[in-house]
């Protein structure tokens, strides 16, 4: 397995397991966030040691060839007025919810900012403890994401490849629903997801099983 090199924009639980995860297997970590001597940062940092970098936003996104939006929704469009030069070209996960309305997604506005970057919409639909602990009563979950599969571009054929790569390494299951007009599907599932989780009282380690022949 080839090493990747990723970015992931932010340290919160998202964020903070999703990279752990990766560090564990073998790829290149470096946080980027707003604060470097956060609390929060601090933890992480004292959490991986040398295993991973954390800093400012712009030196994980230099250092990177794929990119983890893995902070608050409300906080994507400054974001990418800051770092659209950066993140064009990458490709970028896109695993931020915007909550109180309108899309919850920014994959939008992220290819309006990055137009050449390959931008997929993964682990929004499931709580940082399903990334923690990926099996459910011994059963493995899964992940549905969307994003750009075009047969006839190697680079995008690739990205989708990296994307079920970094799935997999975190426990999971991928589930390709389609391409970027299905992103309002995985949201859906998030939606589900906060309903049966939250709403419901189920418990915040629920998942989700395609069960196929």
């Amino acid at each position: 397995m080839a090493t990747i090199r990723i970015a992931v924009l932010g340290a919160g639980k998202i964020g903070g397991t999703l990279g752990s995860k990766w560090v564990a297997t073998g790829h290149q970590v470096a946080f980027g966030v707003t604060d470097p001597a956060s609390s929060r940062a601090q933890a992480l940092r004292a959490e991986l040691g040398q295993d991973a970098t954390i800093g400012e936003v712009a030196d994980a996104l230099a250092a990177s060839e794929v990119v983890a939006l893995a902070v608050p929704g409300g906080a994507v469009d400054a974001l990418l007025a800051a770092y659209a030069s950066q993140l064009d070209g990458k490709m970028i996960i896109d695993a931020a919810n915007r909550m109180g309305g309108g899309p919850m997604n920014s994959v939008a506005a992220i290819s309006a900012a990055a137009p050449n970057a390959r931008v997929y919409r993964a682990f929004n639909s499931l709580g940082w403890e399903n990334f923690a602990d990926p099996v459910v009563n011994g059963v493995q979950a899964d992940l549905f994401y969307a994003g750009p599969d075009d047969a006839a571009n190697g680079a995008a054929g690739d990205a989708r490849a990296t994307v079920e790569q970094l799935i997999r390494d975190v426990g999971l299951r991928p589930v390709y629903v389609g391409g970027p007009e299905q992103v309002a599907l995985v949201d859906a599932v998030a939606s589900l997801w906060f309903a049966l989780a939250l709403g419901q009282g189920k418990g915040r380690h629920l998942a989700f099983k395609a069960l196929m022949p």
